[in-house]
């Protein structure tokens, strides 16, 4: 009796030290609130409760599989609150990873779609709201090159590790146990109609959490532990209103889970927030929730698990495990499109085709984002294999862009400034990248036809060749009028040609040089008296030449205009030989046809900084500077419209204002932006314009050196803005002094954004 008491009491021991010895970790899915589930690795490790396998569905898989490849609770936390993983969320990019060469210049557009050449409307539909780029290419360098260095078999990460993802085509779950890791966590976060579906061999994907939002049975079918942990932030929806379509599409979508553990023993914590599935910027609050409810448990966990595991080894094995694995070097690089047809141009751009390359982590970063930046290449996905040598080889899966698009927008404003934008766009990738593009301003103010041709070279440093032909003409009237009021006669009418070809190069992804070359023809029909009639004929010039140019731009701004963080950067200089011809009206002073030659040379930087960048409140400081040889044209307002203007004021640009032109001066001035949210800024902007040489109104028509601080001039705007996602809506009162209303208020829509001038 006593031996088999003794037997009984060794078997209970063993039970409870040796045959409960596996702790499962499953992880629900849930969007922004399943972030809380770092806040549950925290409070597990910090009491020393062991991890031995982990399941995880949709952005549970992303948590999951970070732990399993051996990072801390702490430095998830870390990656999960970095400014870094908001932009990811957003699918935006790091001011870094843009290339400036590539992106399209600035216009007045405001809505763009694209439209595929194969199917005008089947595939012109977008299925997503964000391409999460910059979270493709992390997760391929902690997940991807992870896996990869241990054979893409889930079972030898630090963590054996399952996730799920949906094939919405054959209506079922898919649990992955080996492959890429980036790629089937990827599928298993994809959001319908939110993120875009990726392949895997062959197969659509869709969010994990469509048929199995908690995968307990995966876990138990998996690994049959002892002990099941569960970390749960969802519940079934309910049903839905009949008439809530995205409500009752999402029933449609998805099955019902169970968020019961079927097998062993367990418990599960429950964080059930009100976060919703795309506020990642509530991340802290999710993760500090996952805490709170993990501690609640701690006392039953404790009890019920006896084996424990110490902090500083768990983070010695981790240091171990990470350091065994084989650092991310790139030596070989295919691309394929979805016809698995090789695309030269992407393959070229990451590799040098005559040189044997192995590119670092930083260096492979760079020609990435690069290429990312081609317009023709509208998504790719990369992943990784290991080879012989313990380099990697890098697949990437292209998506070229839709080959047709259109833009449409403008400005429009309650002054009789009014004005439409439409671009047509053509664009494809074969050996090369290049774009057609088309468009047109058109409004009584302002109007403007412009084609161009942009051809991306196959290298790894980028070169982008542009040909052009522009025509802008702007017809000024001496109005500040609303658009209620009457407006005068046109008293200034300027209308300019231009053609060119330049080339690009980029020696950083924000900064590129530029040397180009135009022809041109400009002409100016102009009165040079207020009290002009009808009857009365205006002054013409006309001035006809070429010129030369050579530039060095940087840009990182957050927004084309009414900018609030971000640096820019432009230096220009310019050489212009032509030909004037001025033929006087019947108001001119002067009654002979006047023909000369002008050569000049012209040096033009602008800037722009925030060096106080806070969430709040931005400090901004913007200039521009001029300095040029141009000599005198025919008469007083010839020389003043040749001359280059002070604009940094965007409403400036919608007015003629003779004292902010000077062939050199300089002006620098302050922004000050108050976010009242993400979308609401409250903006003054102030500036103070100094002329160096200033242009005397005599009847011989000369330039006098301006006298510091007498002769400069101050301009203020003030504006309350709504970044709408269609473009900005705003109020601005506008300071412009030596009008005759310097004053003047104006409600408006849209970018005040003009094609660039010839020469001016």
């Amino acid at each position: 009796m006593k031996t088999s008491f003794l037997l009984i009491f060794v078997l209970f021991l063993f039970q409870n030290n040796f045959a409960q010895h596996k702790i499962g970790l499953v992880l629900s899915g849930g969007g922004a609130s399943a972030l809380a589930h770092v806040g549950v690795l925290k409070a597990l490790e910090e009491y020393s409760i062991p991890i031995d396998y982990i399941t995880g569905s949709s952005a549970g898989a992303l948590v999951g599989s970070l732990y399993a490849c051996g990072y801390s609770p702490e430095e998830i936390e870390s990656f999960i609150l970095s400014e870094d993983f908001l932009i990811m969320s957003k699918g935006d990019l790091r001011p870094e990873n843009r290339l400036l060469i590539r992106e399209p210049s600035h216009n007045a557009g405001t809505i763009g779609f694209s439209l595929a050449k194969d199917s005008i409307v089947r595939k012109s539909i977008p299925l997503n709201v964000v391409t999460p780029t910059l979270l493709d290419f992390e997760m391929l360098k902690i997940l991807g090159a992870t896996g990869a260095s241990l054979g893409n078999d889930f079972d030898r990460l630090f963590v054996p590790f399952r996730c799920v993802a949906s094939d919405v085509y054959g209506k079922n779950s898919v649990v992955f146990s080996n492959g890429n890791l980036n790629e089937v966590v990827r599928a298993s976060m994809t959001y319908p109609l939110y993120v875009n579906p990726i392949k895997i061999d062959g197969v659509i994907y869709f969010d994990g959490g469509m048929y199995d939002n908690f995968p307990s049975d995966v876990m138990c079918d998996a690994f049959e532990p002892d002990f099941l942990i569960g970390s749960n932030v969802s519940t079934n929806m309910e049903l839905p209103d009949e008439r809530d379509m995205f409500g009752v599409l999402r029933s449609m979508m998805t099955t019902p889970t169970s968020y019961e553990l079927p097998c062993a023993d367990g418990l599960v914590i429950e964080a059930i927030t009100d976060i919703g599935v795309f506020e990642f910027e509530r991340a802290k609050e999710a993760i500090d929730a996952g805490y709170q409810k993990a501690l609640e448990s701690i006392d039953s966990l404790q009890t019920r698990i006896i084996r424990r595991v110490d902090k500083v080894t768990l983070d010695n094995r981790r240091k171990a495990f990470r350091a065994s694995l084989i650092p991310l070097k790139i030596s070989s690089v295919n691309a394929m499109d979805r016809d698995n047809k090789e695309v030269v141009f992407a393959k070229r751009s990451l590799m040098r085709k005559q040189k044997t390359e192995v590119l670092d982590a930083d260096v492979f970063e760079k020609r990435y984002f690069r290429l990312n930046a081609t317009p023709s290449l509208w998504y790719m996905y990369p992943n990784l294999t290991l080879k012989e040598d313990s380099s990697y080889h890098i697949d990437l899966k292209i998506n070229r862009s839709k080959e047709f698009t259109i833009d449409v927008g403008g400005h429009f404003s309650s002054r009789p400034v009014n004005t439409g934008y439409i671009g047509l766009g053509y664009q494809n990738m074969g050996k090369s990248a290049y774009v057609l593009h088309a468009e047109s301003y058109f409004g009584k103010f302002y109007g403007s036809i412009k084609t161009d041709f942009s051809f991306d070279l196959p290298t790894t440093l980028p070169i982008s060749i542009l040909g052009y032909y522009t025509m802008n003409r702007w017809d000024f009237f001496r109005s500040f009028a609303t658009f209620f009021e009457d407006v005068r006669p046109s008293f200034l009418v300027q209308f300019e040609m231009y053609g060119g070809l330049s080339a690009r190069l980029a020696y950083k992804n924000n900064s590129y040089s530029e040397v180009d070359y135009r022809v041109f023809s400009l002409e100016d029909d102009y009165y040079q008296i207020d009290d002009f009639t009808n009857l009365d004929t205006a002054d013409f010039t006309r001035f006809e030449g070429h010129s030369f140019s050579y530039k060095i731009k940087q840009n990182t701004l957050n927004r084309r205009q009414f900018a609030s963080s971000g640096s820019a950067f432009d230096f220009t200089t310019r050489y212009v030989s032509g030909y004037e011809n001025s033929f006087p009206g019947s108001t001119s002073l002067l009654t002979d046809t006047i023909s000369k030659r002008h050569n000049w040379i012209a040096f033009s930087t602008e800037f722009q900084i925030f060096p106080i960048d806070k969430r709040i409140f931005h400090l901004g400081v913007n200039g521009k500077a001029v300095w040029s040889t141009q000599t005198l044209f025919a008469n007083y307002t010839a020389s003043l419209l040749s001359s280059p203007s002070f604009d940094l004021i965007p409403d400036s640009k919608t007015f003629f204002l003779p004292e902010f032109r000077s062939p050199q001066f300089m002006g620098v001035g302050l922004n000050f932006i108050f976010s009242i949210s993400s979308k609401f800024d409250l903006r003054f902007d102030s500036y103070m314009y100094q002329p160096i040489l200033m242009l005397s109104k005599l009847e011989n028509v000369s330039y006098v050196y301006a006298e510091p601080i007498k002769d400069a001039e101050i301009l203020s705007s003030a504006s309350f803005i709504f970044h709408s996602l269609v473009g900005p809506i705003r109020a601005t009162l506008n300071y412009f002094p030596k009008q005759k209303e310097p004053f003047s208020f104006q409600v408006s829509y849209g970018y005040i954004i003009f094609n660039n001038r010839a020469i001016r």
